[in-house]
């Protein structure tokens, strides 16, 4: 018996595919989050110019208006970033609760004045640049940002200041170095995130959880309908159940699974997020409508399991661990922004549901609830999901059906 067992093609083809899928999560986790620097790619910082500018020998000069131009033009090379020029702090802010910008370096209105005033000796007040930041994109996503402005920050000091030491020169005016020392850069955080919010990451840890809800709950009732049904049997330390619903045909079970999946799964999410709000205190700007949405993502979830399920049986629970989460978390713009991603994982990202869940989370928790947050994008394609979803498994299961009768025929 020994002997048949080794030589059983299942055998081994089980112990290929168990390790196909541990080298799969290393691809995964390593592959998406082991080189954050080298993938930033598109990083989004702003940048805004209040700098009113001086009359140097008869003309307007506005080193502010110099970097504006630089951003606007593609004249500051840097590949890791994208820059947009905006027009006033307002717009900066607006920006940032609709999390389409990591970062914002502001130069003050009297920037090119100060420097001037250092470079002629007729000041000694320092002139300042200043990084705002916006946590509510998460803590690699507003590092990266903020590495990136301060990276251009510097670039521009050291620009400007040699330009003005040029020009100064024949007036005896100090080195571009000694002009560099009087300008300082200072970071403020612009957007604030509450406390209790795993310092940016919360909303993402959060939708894990409701897409893990969602999946076991699918795995667990269409076990528990099959066995019911007597196609599938339970057994606990020997003691052997099967159920004797033995008309219940699979057309049948398969519509109890999906309105159980999503009803179910609603409530799930729905008691999910009292727990995460009231008891564990998450912060959240409006939790009802953080508990609906986490409603529509965990049963699309579900529904996209039921459907693995459907089409792999067994295999269908390691099909969909491996489409929705193991490769959902990598990919999701949670631990690391889309922007810190490789391009194969920014891809995948597009088209698996965590992503969109955690984006839509993020702006429930974070900013107010704005639709250009990524919640406009996430309601639509979860609804999606989850409709698509839904069709495929009640087309398969039909298909399935005529098949079965056609073989007792």
């Amino acid at each position: 018996m020994s002997k048949q067992l080794v030589r059983n093609p299942l055998l081994w083809f089980g112990a290929a595919a168990a390790a196909a899928v541990a080298l799969l999560v290393t691809f995964a986790y390593l592959g998406a989050f082991l080189d954050p620097a080298g993938n930033a790619n598109h990083v989004p910082v702003a940048i805004l110019s209040e700098d009113a500018g001086v009359s140097l020998g008869g003309s307007q000069v506005s080193l502010g208006g110099r970097l504006a131009s630089a951003a606007a033009g593609g004249a500051i090379a840097d590949p890791a970033a994208r820059f947009t020029v905006l027009p006033s702090r307002q717009a900066v802010l607006s920006q940032m609760r609709d999390d389409s910008v990591f970062a914002a370096i502001v130069v003050p209105r009297d920037f090119t004045a100060r420097v001037v005033g250092l470079a002629s000796g007729a000041s000694t007040a320092k002139a300042g640049l200043q990084i705002l930041t916006n946590p509510g994109a998460g803590t690699i996503g507003a590092s990266a940002g903020e590495d990136v402005a301060r990276r251009t920050a510097e670039q521009f000091v050291k620009t400007a200041t040699a330009t003005l030491a040029v020009a100064l020169r024949a007036n005896g005016g100090p080195s571009a170095a000694a002009l560099a020392r009087g300008i300082s850069v200072s970071t403020q955080v612009a957007v604030p995130i509450p406390q209790k919010s795993a310092l940016g990451v919360g909303p993402f840890f959060f939708e894990l959880t409701i897409a893990l809800g969602g999946f076991f709950l699918a795995a667990i009732l269409s076990f528990s309908i099959e066995a019911a049904a007597g196609r599938q049997k339970l057994e606990l330390f020997g003691h052997v159940t099967r159920g004797k619903l033995g008309n219940l045909s699979r057309r049948a079970a398969t519509r109890w699974k999906v309105g159980l999946t999503v009803v179910l799964s609603a409530l799930t999410a729905v008691l999910q997020t009292v727990l995460a709000v009231e008891i564990l205190g998450m912060h959240a700007t409006n939790p009802v409508a953080l508990a609906l949405f986490s409603a529509l993502g965990s049963a699309a979830v579900g529904m996209l399991t039921l459907f693995c399920l459907l089409a792999f049986d067994v295999a269908g629970r390691i099909v969909a661990a491996l489409v929705l989460l193991l490769f959902g978390v990598p990919t999701s713009g949670g631990p690391y922004p889309q922007q810190a991603l490789s391009r194969f994982f920014r891809f995948l990202g597009d088209f698996l549901p965590l992503r969109r869940m955690t984006d839509g989370a993020r702006s429930l928790v974070f900013f107010d609830g704005h639709m250009g947050a990524g919640l406009a994008t996430a309601l639509w394609v979860l609804g999606a999901y989850l409709v698509g979803a839904t069709l495929l498994v009640l087309l398969a299961s039909a298909q399935m059906e005529r098949r079965v009768r056609a073989q007792n025929a």
